[in-house]
């Protein structure tokens, strides 16, 4: 088998001792674009949450392009980008103090010309010295989508990216992050989704959870 992008053994993840994940097992290889399906409460937001070091799983173990989350999250966010269910942003600034901010933490060389561009293709070039706080939902996800492109992460942990999200919204999304196609590094992409009659247009396979177990899960080899 070949490297692998994700792995995830036994992740459990437990509040007041109730048990909001628990023991999901998932292998996923590099260049896949997994959906990851579940209701409400089945806990998508649980698991990206813990893959993006920004919560501590109960027990078990993960791995990400064989970095140990647990051990070494400070590399670890240098080779994934996150869009969150609630956009990380700060509203009084404008998007180009945003990314600018953002691209300086990540040391991203060619930041002018890298924030210029993605702003562009995302559509709020326009937009740029606005106060991010006057934004519309969906010109804020636009900018996530900037924003976890930005260092140019070989993974994608997305929660809901399509929220918010219209017509020309999702074509930007797909184009730019859920169907891309990289020749050299493929990017790996787990997105939790509520959008299943989109599915098939992008994901080369998928998980569902339900009350916090894998019930059903077809995992490609090969990305598509």
């Amino acid at each position: 088998m070949q490297d692998l992008a994700i792995e995830t053994n036994c992740v459990t993840r437990r509040y007041n001792g109730f048990p909001a994940l628990n023991r999901v097992s998932i292998q996923i290889t590099p260049g896949s674009r997994i959906a990851l399906l579940g209701d409400n409460g089945s806990g998508k937001t649980t698991l990206l949450s813990i893959l993006s070091t920004l919560l501590q799983s109960s027990e078990g173990s993960a791995t990400i392009l064989g970095y140990d989350i647990a051990k070494k999250s400070t590399a670890l966010r240098n080779v994934i980008g996150v869009i969150r269910h609630q956009p990380m942003l700060y509203e009084n600034f404008s998007p180009v103090e945003d990314l600018d901010l953002f691209a300086k933490i990540y040391g991203v060389s060619d930041a002018g010309e890298q924030i210029r561009r993605l702003l562009t293709s995302v559509g709020i070039w326009h937009l740029r010295n606005e106060a991010i706080g006057t934004f519309s939902r969906g010109q804020k996800q636009r900018l996530m989508i900037a924003k976890a492109l930005l260092h140019k992460p070989k993974v994608l942990l997305l929660d809901e990216p399509e929220i918010g999200l219209d017509q020309n919204g999702l074509k930007v999304l797909d184009e730019l992050i859920l169907m891309r196609e990289e020749e050299s590094t493929p990017i790996t992409v787990l997105a939790a989704t509520h959008r299943e009659e989109r599915m098939d247009t992008w994901a080369t396979g998928f998980v569902r959870l339900e009350r916090g177990q894998i019930i059903e899960t077809t995992l490609s080899e090969n990305a598509r």
